[in-house]
Parts: C-alpha cells; sequence; structure tokens
C-alpha cells in the first residue's frame, strides 16, 4: 500500500523505479577506505608513482605526471565525500625526490614517514607496463594499454606488508583506437589516458559518484 500511495503521488509512477530516482546519485563505496585512526582528526596520505625501466620515450616522465594527477584526483574525491583526509600535494614529494635519487630502494612505508609527518597511509603505484600505441599500427593509431600494481600500506602499522594490494590493466578508450594526426594530439591523449588511470586508481579509495565510470572512456 505504501508503494501504491507513493506512485500515485508521483503521477502513477511506476513503484519498481523509486528506487533509480532516489538512489541514482549513490555513491560506490572504497574498496580500502582511508579512514583516520583513533584520536586523530583525519587520515594523511602520502601518494608515490614510479615506473619500471624500459617504457617507449613518449612516456618519459610519465611516472611524475601520473603522481600528480593522483593526488589532484584522490584529494577531489575526498573532499567531495567531506571525507577526513588529507592528501600530501606534489611539492614535497618532488622536493624529497630531487634530494634523493635513490628514493625507490626506501619502503614505502619509511619514505611517507620522511616526507610527512604524521602520514598514515601510504599509497605505492608503480607502473609495470605503458604504451600509447594500438600494436602493429605503426605509431598511426593510438590506443592506450598499461599495467599497473597499486599497493596500500598503513603506516602506523609495525609489520610492513601491504594493508591492500591489486594489478590493474587499462585500455583506453576501451574497444576503438584514435588515428594519430599529430603531436599536439599525442601529448593530449596521453593526458587523458593519464588522467583516466588516475580515476580508476583514487576510486580504490574513496568513494565515488557513478557517473565517474560512464564518463571516464569519453575523449
Amino acid at each position: 500500500m505504501g508503494l501504491a500511495a507513493i506512485g500515485l503521488g508521483c503521477g502513477g509512477m511506476n513503484p519498481f523505479l523509486i528506487p533509480y530516482f532516489f538512489d541514482h546519485d549513490t555513491k560506490t563505496p572504497a574498496e580500502y577506505p582511508l579512514t583516520p585512526h583513533p584520536k586523530k582528526p583525519d587520515a594523511k596520505v602520502v601518494i608515490l608513482v614510479s615506473a619500471r625501466m624500459g617504457l617507449p620515450p613518449d612516456l618519459a616522465g610519465v611516472d611524475r605526471m601520473l603522481n600528480a594527477e593522483l593526488i589532484t584526483v584522490l584529494d577531489a574525491y575526498v573532499r567531495a565525500g567531506e571525507e577526513k583526509v588529507q592528501v600530501l600535494k606534489m611539492p614535497r614529494i618532488d622536493e624529497y625526490r630531487t634530494q634523493n635519487p635513490n628514493w625507490r630502494a626506501i619502503h614505502p612505508c619509511d619514505m611517507a614517514k620522511k616526507v610527512a609527518d604524521g602520514a598514515d597511509y601510504v599509497i605505492d603505484v608503480e607502473i609495470l607496463e605503458m604504451d600509447l600505441y594500438k600494436p602493429g599500427s605503426r605509431g598511426q593509431w593510438l590506443l592506450g594499454r598499461a599495467t599497473i600494481s597499486v599497493s596500500a600500506y598503513d603506516v602506523t602499522k609495525a609489520v610492513k606488508d601491504p594493508a591492500y594490494k591489486q594489478e590493474l590493466s587499462f585500455e583506453y578508450p576501451r574497444g576503438r583506437e584514435v588515428e594519430k594526426e599529430s603531436i599536439a594530439q599525442l601529448s593530449a591523449f596521453r593526458m587523458s589516458f593519464i588522467q583516466h588511470i588516475a580515476k580508476e586508481v583514487a576510486a580504490k579509495f574513496a568513494a565515488t559518484s557513478p557517473q565517474r565510470g560512464r564518463m571516464s572512456d569519453g575523449l
């Protein structure tokens, strides 16, 4: 009867469609929420991105680009969800990398403590493979492909094993390629691909709107 009453009140709306209208903005929860620890007002998070040797020349510096974008996107997600999370900004990470060329040899938990006082979590991302071209196209067709390792550590724990670990594969745009027409287009495509990856990785650690998934493949 309650459903029927609502249906009448909505001009004869099908009661089975009601959940859609009320829940279409429901956010997808994080797989590994960055929850503040007891007696702390918020969680301080450090993001580190590195890349394996051997990536194509047109991807030089892609690890830093993804690091900066991931910081921006995760910060936007936690702010939108009013989550009690502070994300360390890129200048402090750049400063530490410059002063410590062998920073990748340091355990992520130890580095997080060095770059951010009171760090609670560190998200460690490694680009295992990445390419911007469709295989066999001789550089004529753009099709972003990547394999990314994502690990998250609780810095406050004595054990330095990942609390979350996953390997992600990407294809962008999904199921289709884009003809390469200029160097400027290649640069824009690379940035769009990096932004796509950043959105997907950040969504592992913050609640996100369903619209993210529908819009992330747009060019």
